[in-house]
């Protein structure tokens, strides 16, 4: 199967980089997230109108690029050139009842980069007027992808659809700070209203394609029950995901013979609007 995980981001970095070091003085890793914006359509239809700010988070063990990450300073505007990347983790959380601390398995997804140039620094407010004359190359991402789970498909109480599936994307090469054995990345998507329709009817576990969009990042809540008194309670999570542009069905898609009335399957992009 062809293989594609492209990520192109020009953003601001929002917060002073973290930076490891180890006992001999060496940097092991360095991450900072900056501040990107992303077009509001995705697929014949309207997300919001206006522009969409989305806070991804940059993330390396490559010593020659967190020397980089390390010179960084907030406000800085950074152009990154990088793959999605995912891994599991262990998540935190503290009870309110009794404070106690509970340990969460999760997944997070963040960018590896690849290249990375600062250009000028800028105030926030400077910062957002240059995002906006470089929102067409501020934040996009190519991605070829397996269906690890079948799409889970709602309406809301306002008529709009959703759709949410997570793909296998296959890695085009190493990264050779990673473990030899990781050799693929398990991003999120979400789509919305007609496409999202069409995708619950068409993929399923299996299915390969091919996605053109942005990364976008929300804070979701959570549900967790405390292991030390039983206490259910809501926690505040990251989540990061793929809104897709554009999305094209390669194999094993059940793609009907001709359009139903829900809409165009594989649509042509809409065109940008603010």
């Amino acid at each position: 199967m062809a293989r594609e995980n492209f990520a192109l981001l020009h953003g601001q970095v929002r917060s002073e980089p973290k930076i490891t070091i180890g006992k001999d003085g060496s940097i092991i890793k360095a991450m900072f997230s900056m501040r990107v914006l992303r077009r509001p359509t995705t697929n014949n239809e309207i997300i919001g109108g206006r522009l969409q700010i989305d806070c991804p988070v940059i993330y390396t063990k490559n010593q020659e690029l967190a020397m980089q990450i390390q010179e960084l300073k907030v406000g800085d505007m950074v152009d990154i050139r990088g793959v999605i990347s995912s891994r599991e983790c262990r998540k935190s959380t503290f009870c309110p009842e009794c404070e106690n601390k509970n340990i969460i398995e999760g997944n997070i997804v963040y960018i590896t980069p690849i290249y990375l140039c600062k250009r000028e620094n800028e105030d926030e407010a400077g910062g957002l007027a240059l995002l906006k004359e470089r929102s067409e190359v501020s934040n996009l991402v190519n991605v070829i992808g397996n269906l690890c789970r079948e799409p889970s498909y709602y309406v809301d109480g306002n008529g709009k659809k959703y759709a949410q599936y997570q793909l296998a994307v296959n890695r085009r090469f190493r990264i050779k700070e990673d473990m030899e054995d990781v050799k693929t990345d398990y991003p999120w998507v979400k789509t919305f209203g007609n496409q999202a329709y069409a995708d619950s009817q068409c993929l399923h576990t299996g299915s390969s394609v091919y996605i053109s969009g942005a990364l976008q990042t929300r804070e979701i809540q959570r549900n967790c029950r405390c292991e030390a008194c039983g206490h259910v309670y809501t926690w505040t999570d990251a989540a990061a995901e793929i809104v897709p542009y554009y999305i094209g069905y390669l194999a094993n898609c059940d793609v009907p013979n001709t359009e139903g009335e829900e809409g165009d399957v594989n649509g042509e992009e809409t065109q940008r609007s603010e």
